[in-house]
């Protein structure tokens, strides 16, 4: 299946919302009404639905970076009925390619909770590094694209 982000739009905003993560990951993510409120008080984020093919299945939120050349993935989140399929990955890879062609982006920021094992084995597979930073309580990771 091809994975693609399409941006979030009244058509498919409740569905979007509706999409949750698995009860061993709650506190992981924030729920996606949130990412869509952040998108909406942070000038320049774009909140994206992932599809694939024509299925919903996940939602991406990208915001520019404080650094000149960053831009920063806030949230990735697979619903749990299309977890361990590889759409996570694809998603984070079109994010970064996003970030990239769109946005010139040198560099992908992320982070996430330490507890979170799944995430940083994903994202570190996917080349990106721990900076030694926290953002708030959670890790920072980077990679460069």
């Amino acid at each position: 299946m091809t994975v693609e982000l399409r941006p979030v739009t009244r058509d498919n905003f409740r569905a979007v919302i509706r999409l949750e993560v698995g009860p061993d990951q709650d506190g992981f993510v924030a729920p996606n009404v949130v990412g869509i409120a952040q998108a909406y008080v942070h000038p320049g984020s774009e909140p994206f639905a992932v599809y694939a093919d024509d299925e919903l299945v996940g939602f991406v939120l990208l915001q520019p970076g404080e650094r000149a050349g960053d831009h920063v993935l806030v949230r990735l989140m697979i619903d749990h009925r299309f977890q361990g399929r590889g759409f996570g990955r694809q998603a984070l890879e079109a994010a970064v390619d996003h970030a990239a062609r769109e946005h010139k982006a040198e560099v992908v920021r992320l982070s996430f909770v330490p507890a979170n094992d799944r995430a940083r084995a994903l994202y570190l597979s996917a080349g990106f590094l721990e900076t030694g930073e926290l953002d708030d309580t959670e890790i920072v990771m980077a990679r460069r694209v």
